[in-house]
């Protein structure tokens, strides 16, 4: 896969993470396929309780305990992705399921939010977002994906994870300036909108703030 194609899948990827964010409990099940991998059985037997925080030698950590076909394994999440599980199982319990959706409602969740040409399903996403991460790897003997969907390793590969993976570094969320600038520009060139309000309303976001980033890159509207 050439540098182009790289690109194309970040800003795919980006574009899905972030028009997501204006349903919760849709953004949260995107956010955990692109940041732990999830498969949609692991997303249909997630609890609450399987959601956790913990502290080691002065170090916070992320993680959520995936299940599926009988096997378990712990998965590093970022802290955003952690509030955000927070936030949307506040009133459930400890047992509850997380997400009430279908395999077929995942994959459509994930088509709504899609770019017009290339739609994603789960496993597309997920595969996308593996392509991503091993060609962060520069050596043979290290297979952090593959510790990453076997359990194995946590810490290091959460270290991998803050290293390389855009989620985990704030480059697919907008609350930097510059990554929302450089995103607002990128989502105006591929959809063809200009309008500040269309785009505002579209990715869930201030109107003056995208006015504001869209007069730093001289993007014109009607």
């Amino acid at each position: 896969m050439g540098f182009k194609d790289f690109i194309q899948l970040e800003e795919d990827i980006q574009q899905i993470a972030v028009l997501s964010r204006k349903v919760p409990e849709e953004h949260a099940l995107i956010r955990l396929i692109l940041s732990a991998l999830a498969t949609t059985e692991e997303l249909e037997n997630l609890v609450k309780k399987d959601i956790r925080k913990f502290e080691r030698e002065g170090i916070n950590y992320y993680s959520v305990r995936l299940t599926a076909a009988g096997k378990t394994r712990i998965a590093p999440i970022d802290p955003t992705t952690y509030n955000v599980l927070v936030e949307i199982t506040r009133d459930k319990s400890g047992r509850q399921r997380i997400f009430s959706y279908s395999p077929t409602d995942m994959d459509n969740i994930i088509r709504k939010y899609s770019p017009r040409y290339r739609k994603y399903d789960a496993k597309s996403l997920r595969d996308a977002v593996s392509k991503i991460l091993r060609d962060c790897m520069f050596f043979d003997d290290e297979d952090y994906v593959r510790d990453l969907l076997e359990g194995e390793n946590f810490e290091k590969v959460t270290d991998f994870l803050y290293d390389f993976h855009p989620l985990f570094s704030g480059m697919w969320d907008l609350d930097d300036d510059d990554v929302a600038e450089d995103f607002i520009a990128t989502f105006s060139r591929r959809t063809g909108i200009s309008d500040p309000e269309e785009i505002a309303r579209i990715i869930g976001e201030d109107v003056e703030r995208v006015k504001g980033l869209m007069r730093l890159t001289d993007l014109t509207w009607k």
